[in-house]
């Protein structure tokens, strides 16, 4: 995994119609969609589980809806370092894995191609498995937070034709994205 700034992340995911906006005073980064490719994107949207043992199981299904074998961008599009928060482990976990830059200066977590949807542990390499770690756990601290994030597979490096289940893959003109965000419920 590395770190992207608004530009680097523009510069891989531009001509997919991607755009970044900032406003480092709301702590919102935004990842934006060119509208009329947004209109033609599959969405899938869900609540988290309530249940927080559960929510690593809801990250690590999200992630697998998404094309196998691509590269992963996860964006964080919102967040904020009110108490109570997990911002502080957020920024430590991106610190460990030697990342000295801001969240607003490198809101992207680029993560390498994997087969994603592959469920046999006997068939995970170490490296797969601590991507795949640390891209839940992120996404899972997200939730957590209430903040928003986005996480993108790059379509353009799709080749497979079917699923291993031999479903047909959506055709989409762009990447394909789901929102990774909790909603703020009031309790």
């Amino acid at each position: 995994m590395r770190c992207l700034t608004p530009k680097e992340t523009v510069d891989l995911f531009g001509r997919d119609g991607f755009s970044v906006t900032s406003n480092p005073q709301m702590h919102r980064t935004a990842l934006v969609l060119e509208p009329t490719i947004a209109s033609r994107q599959i969405r899938v949207g869900g609540r988290p589980t309530p249940n927080v043992s559960r929510l690593a199981h809801f990250a690590e299904a999200l992630n697998r809806w998404l094309p196998p074998d691509v590269h992963r961008l996860l964006w964080v599009d919102h967040w904020n370092n009110d108490f109570p928060s997990t911002y502080e482990l957020f920024i430590a976990a991106r610190v460990g894995l030697g990342e000295a830059r801001s969240l607003s200066d490198a809101p992207g977590h680029y993560f390498d191609p994997h087969a994603y949807d592959e469920r046999d542990q006997t068939k995970v390499s170490p490296e797969q498995a601590r991507e795949t770690g640390i891209l839940i756990g992120l996404m899972s601290l997200i939730m957590i937070n209430s903040w928003d994030g986005w996480l993108v597979a790059d379509r353009r490096e799709v080749s497979k034709p079917k699923r291993k289940s031999g479903e047909p893959r959506k055709e989409l003109s762009t990447s394909e994205l789901a929102n990774v965000a909790s909603p703020n419920v009031q309790g």
